[in-house]
């Protein structure tokens, strides 16, 4: 086993890793320990670096600040064999175990990393485009599951992140390839004069209709395959051979060759003789045309990104703040009947439940007026009828966030006044999942409206602020199971929506639109409306 101590200065990074004593076989086990400095500083360790590498087979990296106490990491190869894969999947890389170790092994408390590691894991084989990912075994369910990865052809490698200290990991191809979503490669292109707008693959069968599109400048085009080929496959990368009238609708033909992303169109039909489960799409459903500056579609139950732009940028989120909010608060089981009475320090600006110090109502009456008419001075007072300080209150967001592994949200105030409350559009569909499970969420956040009295006899209506739906913005033929809207200068408006097509149906949408900018207050109702009308289709 070999040992070396990272003690926080560069030069000492640098010797540690790239004076490399021999590539590491599979017996070999490496250990590394961080110190308090080192953790700070960040670092990506390399494991089995053979001839001729720059880099490991294997590459964790350690980003500044993951856990805020000494630790140890280990990393080792096992036998691929210990463990079978599913039968439609393919194992294209060795297997590895990681571990991250508090140096205080009396300590047996879990140990949570505040900000995901990044894993990179070496290809043995880039000889096709088959959708790859990084696996990981859960021993619990005794399953290999997928973490969100990321292919880079040309060094051979396969990212992606996580959030857990221990894990046994290998990279897994779909071998049904054209299954998936997505597939990229290269295309070049060929006459026929019996068809125009067609293609030749080895893989997709007669007949099938792929949506083509030119990875480096968008265009896209329609074609059906009405031939095999290419002849050459994978020699340059080659998934498809193009007509040259659809190749010159995406790039010039002087060019011979283009970058392509390859998705099955809607309602496909037949994939590699495999029927799909995809629902058919009703023609002249576009992708949406989005203006905002991050949005994204998900299945509510895989998770599944359907649609995205900037899924992974970290953005304020406004008055989104409230669903974590929301769940902190019922985690206290603070009585809904409970009384509360208003004080000078729940006033707050922007949207707000009109009344006075002094005036008293319940808890009940402030949950409904933050989650229906996003009441900013109902936030804080809520979180004060729990009996927490605000700092006490807005750590508990934090740890909630960290232990659902929202690694890129971050928040500052229970109202999402303060621009420092940041999340991903992805971070905050899967929040929304989480928070959307309780049917009091749900509830306060699709009521149109909501009445009460304080109990002073001071009548107050508070209507939905997601005006975009009462406004008939929002297709009124489906079936709303959550939503919030959001406004900041620094955060532009916002808006998360949960629906399902009909009353039948299990399978839920999740929509996320961040900063859809400051001059139009219904572009994100607009934007969420195609969002939901294409998303809907896909699942």
């Amino acid at each position: 086993m070999k040992r070396y101590y990272l003690l926080g200065g560069l030069s000492i990074l640098v010797i540690c890793f790239f004076i490399w004593p021999e590539p590491l076989n599979a017996n070999d086990k490496f250990q590394l320990h961080f110190t308090d400095e080192a953790l700070r500083r960040g670092y990506t360790a390399e494991f089995e670096i053979n001839p001729g590498q720059a880099w490991g087979n294997f590459r964790l990296a350690v980003v500044p600040d993951l856990v805020n106490e000494p630790v140890d990491l280990e990393i080792k190869k096992f036998n691929c064999l210990e463990i079978a894969v599913p039968n439609d999947l393919n194992q294209v890389s060795d297997c590895y175990i990681y571990d991250i170790l508090r140096e205080d092994q009396a300590n047996k408390e879990p140990l949570h990393l505040s900000r995901p590691l990044i894993i990179s894991i070496k290809l043995n084989d880039i000889a096709n485009y088959f959708s790859k990912k990084i696996y990981y075994w859960n021993k619990i369910s005794s399953e290999w599951i997928a973490l969100p990865s990321t292919v880079d052809y040309d060094n051979g490698y396969v990212r992606a992140i996580t959030h857990l200290p221990f894990s046994r990991l290998t990279v897994l191809e779909d071998t049904a390839g054209m299954r998936s979503r997505e597939v990229e490669g290269v295309a070049s292109w060929y006459q026929d004069s019996r068809h125009t707008y067609a293609a030749a693959s080895n893989d997709y069968p007669m007949g099938t209709k792929l949506k083509v599109t030119n990875i480096d400048n968008g265009q896209t085009v329609m074609v059906e395959v009405k031939s095999t080929g290419p002849f050459h496959p994978f020699s340059d990368r080659r998934v498809l051979d193009l007509t040259l009238p659809a190749f010159e609708a995406i790039q010039e033909k002087w060019k011979g060759v283009v970058r392509i992303q390859i998705r099955p169109p809607f309602g496909a039909g037949v994939i590699l003789g495999i029927e799909t489960t995809q629902p058919s799409v009703a023609p002249g459903i576009p992708e949406p045309s989005i203006q905002s500056h991050a949005v994204i579609a998900i299945n509510e139950e895989t998770e599944e990104i359907i649609f995205s732009k900037n899924y992974d940028t970290a953005l304020p989120i406004a008055s989104l703040t409230k669903l974590m909010t929301a769940a902190v608060f019922l985690d206290t089981n603070t009585p809904f009947d409970k009384v509360v009475t208003y004080q000078v320090g729940d006033n707050a600006v922007g949207s707000k439940l009109y009344v006075n110090p002094g005036e008293t109502m319940t808890v009940k009456d402030l949950w409904y007026t933050m989650l229906v008419g996003s009441g900013n001075n109902a936030a804080k007072a809520l979180a004060r009828s729990t009996g927490l300080s605000n700092d006490e209150f807005v750590n508990r967001m934090n740890e909630k966030a960290e232990v659902w592994g929202l690694s890129n949200t971050k928040f500052y105030d229970v109202t999402g006044l303060d621009p420092r409350n940041v999340a991903t559009v992805y971070e905050v569909a899967l929040m929304s999942k989480k928070v959307l499970k309780d049917f009091r969420v749900l509830q306060g956040t699709t009521s149109p409206a909501y009445s009460f009295k304080t109990l002073e006899g001071k009548p107050h209506t508070i209507e939905n602020s997601a005006k975009g739906v009462s406004r008939g913005i929002i297709n009124s033929d489906w079936i709303l199971t959550g939503m919030k809207t959001g406004y900041l200068d620094e955060a532009g408006y916002c808006f998360m929506l949960k629906a399902r097509n009909n009353r039948d149906s299990l399978n839920h949408v999740i929509t996320v639109i961040l900063n859809a900018g400051t001059s139009d207050p219904n572009l994100r109702y607009r934007e969420t409306n195609e969002l939901i009308n294409y998303a809907i289709t896909k699942i």
